[in-house]
């Protein structure tokens, strides 16, 4: 539902951020069809939709507007192919449940199903008074239904618990019991719908273990966070170590379960894929086939898939990325014998420079003056990921034109780095939390809260010091002191 309204309003021009702004949820789940959102959340998201931007859309009401274009929107993702593949309203609404299913969970049973020329009714336990704007969004999408195979809207009455569609159009269906003999036949076809519902089952069974994982992290997350509150940083750390490692082991092995049917998915469209250009070269695909191929927009499919399983492919290593981090700072401490080595730092601070610079806009300019001339004994792969931090941040803290600076110098046994910026600044409250874990003042989606929590963990396992000096739109200054070896 999410989705179709976002994609709906983006094509009408509409600022989203108020939307956004409304929930903890990342956008990549918003704009994921896939996606389960409790049903509370969901009412509330719609409601403040209609509030935002209902105003514009009063004639018809948005979400009304929203489910009649469904059609065109494509954003109910293998749901949109499968209903592009029906010849009649007939076949839309012979199985409710199964339209129903992709938009609740668990599905409801469906009671008293009757089927009647142009018309199907049918009981289901769900209430319109409960959640009514969910209910408003569903009713409209099952009038648009038609639209999908360039038909008029069907007509739904949804009255307590009992729902009737009656629809003007009564086409033959493509599903028929007998195989009239043609090169690909219906039942063909409907194994080909039944395959894709079925993998798209197991995503969303897939999907509500992640929304679980994701909902115990939030929770772990809060508690950590009140905790903190009471306590200095090494007391922090040393309380998120246990969580951490915990989390670690918990989210890794789903995780990688999901990657692994991600690109098992892909495998099976590429076979899918090459079996259709098969039938293709052979001329074996007769005209009812093509029909439903084009109505499914075919090419758009096998042209959008790989971007999509990309996509996820990409949503999945972003996560492994932040369990890897959880597991740096519930290993972090101080350094073993033998993983220290001898490093020019300036060496160690051009390798880093040289992995931020593609990520840096045109509009900054990152400055070097590299002073020290001396060895650290650093880890240097640890170092290199601590001033990749610090940099990535300075370089994420200015909005417009602005500059980055990084300086090197001797300071007694130790060596000073400074690490500056022309950005936003920070005020008091800020610079007490900079590096406490799962803290940020980036929107939702767009950051952690590990980068500084982790570069300041390897500044202080290799016995070095931070200072920070900050205002409120006078940029901030990083100062990195490590000592020198004897």
């Amino acid at each position: 539902m999410t989705n179709s309204v976002m994609t709906f309003l983006e094509k009408k021009g509409a600022n989203l951020d108020p939307l956004l702004e409304q929930t903890n949820l990342p956008i990549e789940f918003l704009r994921d069809p896939s996606y389960w959102i409790e049903a509370d959340e969901m009412e509330r998201l719609l409601e403040f939709s209609e509030k935002c931007f209902g105003e514009a859309y009063a004639a018809e009401g948005l979400l009304e507007k929203v489910g009649h274009e469904c059609s065109e929107l494509r954003a109910w993702g293998v749901l949109d192919s499968v209903l592009k593949m029906m010849d009649s309203a007939g076949d839309i609404f012979s199985q409710p449940d199964r339209f129903l299913s992709y938009f609740i969970s668990p599905p409801p049973p469906i009671g008293s199903l009757v089927t009647e020329k142009g018309q199907v009714s049918f009981q289901v336990p769900i209430s319109r008074d409960k959640n009514p704007l969910c209910n408003e969004f569903l009713l409209a999408a099952l009038e648009g239904l038609p639209k999908y195979f360039s038909g008029e809207l069907a007509q739904v009455k949804w009255d307590e618990t009992a729902i009737t569609i009656s629809w003007d159009q009564d086409q033959e269906s493509l599903f028929k019991d007998e195989d009239p003999g043609r090169n690909m036949s219906p039942q063909f076809l409907k194994e080909i719908v039944e395959s894709m519902e079925q993998s798209q089952k197991e995503l969303e069974a897939k999907n509500r273990e992640l929304l679980l994982k994701n909902q115990e992290l939030e929770n772990a997350k809060k508690a950590l966070e009140e905790k903190m509150q009471e306590t200095i940083y090494s007391e922090k750390l040393s309380g998120l170590s246990e969580l951490a490692a915990g989390v670690a082991h918990e989210v890794n092995t789903p995780i990688s379960y999901v990657m692994s049917n991600v690109r098992r998915l892909q495998d099976y469209m590429v076979r899918a894929q090459q079996l259709v250009t098969l039938l293709v070269s052979q001329g074996k695909l007769d005209k009812q086939a093509q029909k439903a191929m084009q109505r499914m927009d075919w090419d758009y499919v096998k042209s959008e898939y790989p971007q999509a399983v990309q996509d996820s492919v990409e949503g999945l290593q972003r996560i492994q990325d932040i369990v890897k981090d959880l597991s740096f700072l519930a290993k972090s401490g101080k350094l073993k014998k033998g993983q220290k080595t001898a490093c020019q730092l300036t060496q160690l601070i051009e390798n880093a420079i040289k992995t931020v610079s593609p990520q840096i806009p045109s509009r900054v300019q990152l400055d070097r003056h590299l002073l020290f001339e001396e060895k650290l004994d650093v880890d240097p792969i640890r170092i290199e990921q601590a001033l990749i931090n610090f940099i990535n941040n300075a370089v994420q803290s200015i909005d417009g034109d602005g500059a980055v600076r990084v300086i090197t110098r001797p300071k007694g046994r130790l060596a000073e780095i400074e690490i500056s910026d022309t950005g936003r600044g920070m005020d008091a409250k800020t610079l007490e939390n900079i590096f406490t874990p799962f803290f940020t003042t980036k929107q939702a989606g767009q950051g952690t809260g590990l980068g500084l929590s982790i570069a300041h963990s390897i500044v202080k396992m290799h016995e070095g010091n931070i200072t920070v000096n900050s205002q409120p739109g006078r940029g901030s200054t990083f100062l990195i002191e490590l000592p020198c070896p004897l």
